[in-house]
């Protein structure tokens, strides 16, 4: 039986230069996702993402899913995400957008449906293309402590250090079941599952 399309969005900013950064850890989740999947992207400029799409089989149910990587700059994803649901005909509550949280420790993910951008500006964005319509659901994972104030711009744009990077490894792991898990049960279910989790541990 095959389910109904999702679509899955990881934020990030374009370039060589933003690759390995805490800001662009919403890639890295897709781009591990799609490697176990076998779901490889290719740029769609008219959708302003690398994009692809493919059938998986989780626990026996087949579901088809579109994974996109915007090429427009974080600050910009709202446009991305808006053409990809209209070229798709999908519905916001259709879209699972996966990205960086500086309020979330590193080692911390948080699911979360229908809920306000908490000053993200690429979630912000994407709740202003779609004119204030807030449900779709979250994956956000965390790359703090926050430093706050005028230091929060630079360290979300710094490279993920080694000792980070053990870490990083085991949280792309279990976003990876959490996006399975948003896919396949109810988004409450995935949320009582993963909110509040200590992958560091």
């Amino acid at each position: 039986m095959l389910q109904l399309i999702k679509l899955i969005v990881g934020l990030g900013n374009p370039g060589t230069e933003y690759e390995n950064t805490k800001h662009n850890i919403g890639f890295a989740v897709l781009d591990a996702f799609g490697e176990k999947y076998k779901i490889v992207g290719k740029q769609r400029d008219k959708l302003s993402s690398w994009c692809g799409k493919g059938t998986v089989k989780i626990s026996d149910v087949e579901y088809k899913l579109i994974l996109a990587w915007p090429t427009t700059f974080i600050n910009n994803s709202g446009v991305a995400a808006q053409k990809l649901l209209k070229w798709y005909k999908l519905k916001a509550n259709d879209l699972i957008v996966v990205h960086d949280d500086v309020s979330l420790n590193l080692g911390k993910i948080r699911i979360s449906f229908n809920s306000s951008a908490g000053g993200h500006h690429g979630v912000e964005s994407i709740i202003q293309t779609l004119h204030g319509n807030q449900e779709f659901t979250r994956l956000r994972v965390g790359i703090g402590p926050d430093p706050g104030g005028d230091k929060r711009a630079d360290y979300v744009l710094k490279k993920i250090n080694q000792e980070e990077e053990k870490i990083v490894k085991m949280v792309v792991s279990v976003s990876i079941e959490a996006l399975e898990a948003i896919i396949t049960k109810d988004v409450g279910e995935a949320m009582n599952k993963f909110n509040g989790r200590d992958i560091k541990s």
